[in-house]
């Protein structure tokens, strides 16, 4: 016994002095932030792009707080809803907007819920991605500038049109309210250009995207939230809907992205209502200065829209048009083109 017992508590007392030492030395993870995330409040000297009245907030039981680390959700626990159907949406009925607080999905679509790509430069930015998107001040507002792109619940939920009708209303009913969203995005705004120096000097893909979708927020929120008088329906929905891709392109014009130069536009009401919004963002010099997304690809779609659709159908001579394709980046003309293509065509099936 004794032969067999004393090289096990050899062993035992060795295993344990190995365990103690590397604790002591193991390094502790940094839990400091570069930035404070939480009580984001309304500063006068923030920017603000107002067109239009706010809607009254909603106030909705189980609300965000800013002071919340973690998102709750609008509604009560509810059921899980199917993110696809299998009926083509070109086929599905386009339900009108609802009359009350409709059930949200639960979670609630996020921005890069598929992953952020570690392609950064900085330890500042990386963080700020991480910790951006984790806050309550920017999850609770639902930013369909940057839900549109880099969202893929959102992207799958277009091929349900009753989940995108309740997803559209949740992203226009925020708690928080639509002032105090856009002073957050504000915020989120110039935060970004600090952290992330390096990145947007470099022209750092999603860095460049994700400044272009922050500045849109506003300019987004007042298309998407658009409804068609004549069917009471979510103007994005009638787009997402159509078999003609072209319309959804109108909502992706502030992100750099633009409308095909082969494509055919269906001259609808809801487009000519959109680039409506367009064109009195780009009159408005304070506020366009911040729309560089849409000051790069406004003037080539105006122009084609009128070719198709008559002079009334959109404002031309307001777009930069010294940014041509030849001028952006390439990441700019192939890469988001061909993914938001895809995400279209692929819904519209």
């Amino acid at each position: 016994m004794a032969v067999i017992l004393i090289p096990l508590l050899v062993i035992c007392i060795t295993a344990r002095i190995g365990y103690v030492s590397s604790r002591a030395v193991e390094p502790q993870p940094n839990l400091e932030l570069p930035l404070s995330w939480h009580g984001i409040k309304e500063d006068s000297s923030w920017r603000h792009h107002k067109r239009q009245p706010e809607p009254e907030p909603q106030t909705v039981s189980g609300g965000l707080s800013l002071s919340s680390a973690a998102p709750t959700s609008t509604t009560a626990a509810a059921s899980p809803t199917p993110s696809s159907s299998s009926i083509p949406v070109s086929l599905q009925p386009i339900p009108t907007v609802p009359s009350a607080p409709p059930t949200l999905p639960t979670p609630f679509p996020q921005t890069f819920d598929a992953g952020i790509a570690q392609n950064f430069s900085s330890i500042s930015c990386s963080n700020f991605f991480a910790n951006m998107t984790n806050s309550a001040p920017y999850r609770s507002c639902r930013p369909f500038s940057v839900l549109l792109e880099n969202s893929a619940a959102f992207i799958n939920a277009q091929s349900n049109l009753t989940l995108m009708n309740s997803i559209i209303w949740g992203t226009c009913n925020t708690t928080l309210g639509l002032s105090q969203c856009e002073a957050n995005m504000d915020w989120f705004t110039d935060a970004l250009q600090t952290a992330c120096t390096e990145e947007l000097k470099d022209n750092n893909a999603m860095t460049v995207a994700t400044l272009k979708a922050l500045q849109a927020f506003s300019i987004m929120y007042d298309v998407a939230c658009q409804v068609d008088p004549t069917s009471n329906t979510y103007c994005y929905l009638n787009a997402v809907s159509n078999s003609n891709p072209v319309d959804s392109y109108y909502y992706a014009l502030p992100l750099g992205i633009p409308v095909p130069s082969s494509a055919v536009p269906t001259c609808s009401t809801c487009s000519k209502s959109v680039m409506g919004v367009y064109s009195a963002a780009l009159e408005n010099s304070t506020e366009a200065s911040q729309l560089s997304g849409l000051q790069e690809t406004y003037e080539a779609t105006a122009k084609l829209t009128v070719q198709y659709c008559g002079a009334s159908f959109a404002t031309t001579g307001l777009g930069s048009s010294a940014m041509s394709s030849l001028m952006r980046p390439s990441w700019m003309v192939t890469g988001s083109l061909a993914i938001f293509a895809s995400v279209l065509l692929g819904s519209a099936l």
